[in-house]
C-alpha cells in the first residue's frame, strides 16, 4: 500500500467532515480505485448501518452531516466559507478523524491480514539432541542443566548452546555418538570435548563423538555449519559430507552441503584445509579466502576466490547477498523462516537480487526490499511466500 493508516485516516476523517481538497479528493479516490478491498472497507465505514452497528465507538460520526457537508462542497465549491468556529471544526474534523484511525485499525487491518497484519517471524535458537541409547531431548528453551551420558560425559545445556566437558581420560575405548538436529527455522551452536566450537545453521545435523579418540576426530554433517577447529597436531580434525571428506588441524571454515543442493561449498576463513572426493580421489588445499565447489552430479572439484563476510554472514545474524538467482536467496530464506516458496512466474527465479538484512527481522521488510526493485511482487498465505513477476 502507498498509503499508511494514518494517512487514509486523515482523508476519510475530512472526508466525513467535508473539508477535503481537491487535492485530497483525488488521492482518496485513487487509493479507493486501486483496490477493491479498500473500497468494500470504505464504504463499509462510511454507512448509517455501519455506525449503529458499532455504537459509541462511531457515534462522535456524524455520518449523514459529512454526506451533506460534501455534496455542499461540489455544489457551491466557490461561495463556501472557508473559515470555520473551533467547535465545528472540533464535531466534523477531530472527532471524525479519531473515529476513521480507530476503524481503519480495529477493520481494515484485521481483515486484510496478508498486507498489514500476518507477520512470520525469523528463527530462533533450537535444536534436538539425539543420545546414544536414542532418547531425544528438546533444546528449545531448554532450562539450563547438566546431562551425563553413560560413558560418563558432562554435557551442559544453556539456552543457545551446549557444551561437552574434556575428560580426564582420552582414550574412550568405543566411541559414544551423540546427534545435534536443527530444524527449518532454527539455529544452535556446541563446543566438542576437544573444545571445537561449531555454530549450526537451519536444517542441519551434526553427528559426533561425546569424547574423541586419540588418533583422529571425525564428525558427520549434513547442512550448514562454521567451525572453528581446536588445533591438536597429532589428531587431525576430519568433516565428513557426503561424499567429500575436510581434513584440518585447527582452523576456521564454514561448509555448506544440504543434500538438495547440486554443489558442496567449502569456504576457509582461516588456516588451511585438505578438501577430498572420494569418488574421484581428487583433493586440493584450500587456502584463506578460498572456496572449494564439489558438484555431486560429476564430482568435480573446483577452488575460486570469494568474500568470506557473504559466507559468514548467516553466523554474524545477517542475510546478504549480492547478485544471487531469486531461487538461491529463496532457498536460503525459506529455511531460517520456515515457509514455502511459490513461484507463480517461473522465470522470476533466475533474476538476481542482493541484499543486507538483519536475519532476525520479521520476513515482511525483507520482502519490501526485493518488491522495490520493482521487478517481483510479493504475498503472504499462511506459511507460504507466494512470489510472480510485476505486472
Amino acid at each position: 500500500m502507498e498509503k499508511t493508516n494514518f494517512d487514509i485516516a486523515i482523508l476519510v476523517g475530512k472526508y466525513l467532515g467535508g473539508t477535503l481538497t481537491e487535492e485530497e479528493e483525488r488521492t482518496l479516490e485513487d487509493w479507493l480505485s486501486s483496490s477493491e478491498k479498500n473500497r468494500a472497507w470504505f464504504e463499509r465505514v462510511t454507512t448509517k448501518s455501519y455506525r449503529i452497528k458499532k455504537g459509541t465507538d462511531s457515534r462522535s460520526v456524524n455520518i449523514e452531516d459529512g454526506w451533506k457537508a460534501l455534496e455542499n462542497k461540489r455544489a457551491v465549491r466557490q461561495n463556501r466559507r472557508l473559515w470555520v468556529s473551533w467547535g465545528r471544526y472540533a464535531a466534523m474534523f477531530i472527532l471524525p478523524l479519531v473515529a476513521a484511525i480507530f476503524l481503519y485499525q480495529r477493520y481494515y487491518s484485521h481483515e486484510d491480514k496478508v498486507e498489514l497484519v500476518q507477520t512470520i517471524t525469523s528463527g530462533t535458537s533450537k535444536a534436538m539432541l539425539i543420545l546414544a541409547d536414542g532418547v531425544p531431548v528438546v533444546l528449545e528453551q531448554q532450562q539450563e542443566k547438566v546431562l551425563k551420558e553413560l560413558d560418563g560425559t558432562m554435557i551442559n545445556v544453556m539456552k543457545e548452546h551446549i557444551s561437552y566437558e574434556k575428560m580426564a581420560n582420552d582414550d574412550p575405548g568405543k566411541l559414544v555418538y551423540h546427534e545435534l538436529v536443527i530444524p527449518r527455522g532454527g539455529e544452535f551452536s556446541l563446543t566438542l570435548s576437544d573444545g571445537t566450537e561449531v555454530y549450526m545453521n537451519a536444517d542441519s545435523k551434526l553427528r559426533f563423538p561425546t569424547k574423541f579418540g586419540r588418533n583422529e576426530r571425525v564428525v558427520e554433517l549434513e547442512g550448514e555449519a562454521y567451525f572453528q577447529v581446536a588445533r591438536n597436531e597429532k589428531s587431525p580434525f576430519i568433516v565428513k559430507v557426503a561424499s567429500m571428506e575436510i581434513e584440518v588441524l585447527g582452523t576456521e571454515f564454514n561448509v555448506s552441503a544440504y543434500p538438495e543442493d547440486a554443489v558442496i561449498q567449502t569456504t576457509l576463513v582461516r588456516g588451511s584445509v585438505e578438501v577430498s572426493s572420494e569418488k574421484s580421489g581428487e583433493s586440493v588445499i584450500l587456502h584463506p579466502g578460498e572456496q572449494s565447489a564439489l558438484n555431486r552430479e560429476n564430482n568435480s572439484l573446483n577452488v575460486s576466490t570469494v568474500d568470506v563476510s557473504y559466507v559468514m554472514a548467516w553466523k554474524e545474524g545477517r542475510l546478504r547477498f549480492k547478485e544471487k538467482p531469486l531461487r538461491e536467496v529463496m532457498k536460503i530464506i525459506s529455511r531460517w523462516y520456515d515457509v514455502e516458496v511459490v513461484y507463480e512466474d517461473e522465470e522470476v527465479k533466475d533474476y538476481p537480487f542482493g541484499c543486507n538484512f538483519n536475519r532476525h527481522a520479521t520476513i515482511e521488510p525483507l520482502l519490501k526490499v526485493f518488491e522495490a526493485t520493482g521487478t517481483i511482487e510479493t504475498r503472504i498465505d499462511g506459511r507460504k511466500i507466494l512470489i510472480r513477476k510485476r505486472k
